[in-house]
């Protein structure tokens, strides 16, 4: 028998930690459903056994947020028909694409089977399942009704893939002109001048400085090519590394935060989803600490996150969620101030909406007018680029031509 230590959450908003001797995980969960309490973390004591409790593993599974969608609407269409939620679960496991979806419900269906509450059996699986989807869940256990909870979180998930994909896209072309025109300057370097340069050296004319310098820095790539891309690959995967530290990743987080313009638009994304999320746990029925908790993931920075974890850590002590967010300048005024009205009139979740989606306008304002600017002035420093390279090239046969 193993001993499990758990920190489990009382209907209450309190924070309980406390250890289990059970057979298995599964018997822990039923324990904790009995006494009235939700699982936050389950895991066992000792981290040797911990370790060697849990198989081989080359990686968390992946699951896609299309997946997951597609899931919750057959679900969701499933339970609103009227069929019971374990023959829903088999349909759905049967009918999934997704290797590590199809064998999650599979566990999540024989947990089911052996007593436990849909909630649990799903957060037995934290890396397919969310903490968010399963309050979501656990909230709808709780009412009797899975379905609104299920189509609330299907909404939620739909306006955060959405302000995701036009970020993506909306960065796709730029980046794709960027290779071209730099693949362009590189061919014009490494084949046309040499071909120029050799005609030049025919003839014996005495060449303009721009002209040298761009023939020389056309010898110089040529000739240490290698040790060139050998930098390079050193420089990235240092970098690399240098990203995944967490000194790395705080000092990367705060630069993204501090461009002009462009922090605006990370930041304004953070904080929608960041809301949205909070929202959407509240509503749920989590207590508002824990709900922060649960929601510091989704933002994504570090340096918002230390930010959150400071403003939790104040309220544990007593002080007031806005007040601590105002003080370490966690969100714009305007919203700050929303947020504090929706404290202090008990509808903060319906607050966190408005701010969600007062964002979500803002972000995709700002990726408007960006996509705009930076398409056009790509091709234009590009283009100049490419027509000094050609001047250069040319310069010689002008001043031969003004001799004559």
């Amino acid at each position: 028998m193993a001993v499990y230590k758990i920190k489990a959450g009382t209907l209450e908003g309190k924070i309980l930690y406390k250890e289990i001797a059970a057979e298995s995980r599964a018997e822990v969960e039923l324990t904790l459903e009995k006494e009235g309490l939700y699982p936050i973390d389950i895991r066992l004591k000792g981290l040797a056994k911990e370790f060697l409790s849990k198989p081989l593993s080359f990686g968390a599974p992946r699951v896609k947020s299309e997946e997951l969608l597609i899931f919750n609407q057959g679900f969701s269409t499933l339970l609103r028909a009227g069929l019971p939620v374990v023959e829903s679960l088999e349909t759905m496991a049967q009918s999934c694409d997704g290797v590590a979806l199809g064998e999650a419900l599979k566990e999540v269906l024989k947990r089911v089977k052996e007593g436990s509450s849909l909630s649990l059996a799903m957060g037995a699986s934290p890396a397919i399942f969310s903490k968010l989807y399963v309050a979501s869940i656990a909230a709808g256990e709780k009412t009797g009704d899975l379905v609104p909870s299920i189509t609330g979180h299907i909404e939620y998930q739909k306006r955060i893939d959405t302000i995701r994909k036009k970020i993506t896209s909306a960065a796709i072309y730029p980046a794709v002109l960027a290779l071209a025109s730099i693949g362009v300057v590189i061919f014009l370097i490494s084949y046309v001048v040499p071909s120029f340069a050799g005609l030049y050296v025919d003839t014996g004319a005495e060449l303009p400085m721009p002209t040298r310098v761009l023939i020389g820095f056309s010898d110089l790539l040529q000739t240490y090519y290698l040790l060139i891309i050998a930098v390079i690959v050193i420089s990235v995967l240092w970098f690399k590394a240098f990203a995944r530290s967490k000194r790395g990743t705080f000092f990367i987080d705060g630069i993204k935060l501090s461009m002009p313009y462009l922090g605006a638009i990370l930041s304004g994304y953070a904080m929608a989803k960041f809301t949205r999320t909070l929202g959407m746990v509240l509503s749920s029925g989590v207590p508002l600490l824990e709900g922060l908790r649960m929601s510091k993931g989704v933002l994504a920075n570090m340096v918002l996150e230390e930010k959150l974890e400071r403003i939790i850590v104040k309220t544990e002590q007593g002080g007031v969620v806005s007040d601590s967010m105002e003080r370490e300048h966690f969100m714009p005024l305007l919203t700050m101030r929303m947020f504090a009205v929706g404290e202090r009139s008990a509808s903060l979740n319906m607050i966190l909406y408005e701010i969600a989606d007062y964002h979500d306008q803002e972000v995709n304002h700002k990726v408007g007018i960006l996509t705009s600017f930076i398409e056009p002035a790509l091709m234009l420093i590009m283009g100049t680029i490419v027509a000094v390279i050609v001047v250069l090239m040319y310069l010689p046969i002008f001043q031969m031509g003004a001799n004559i």
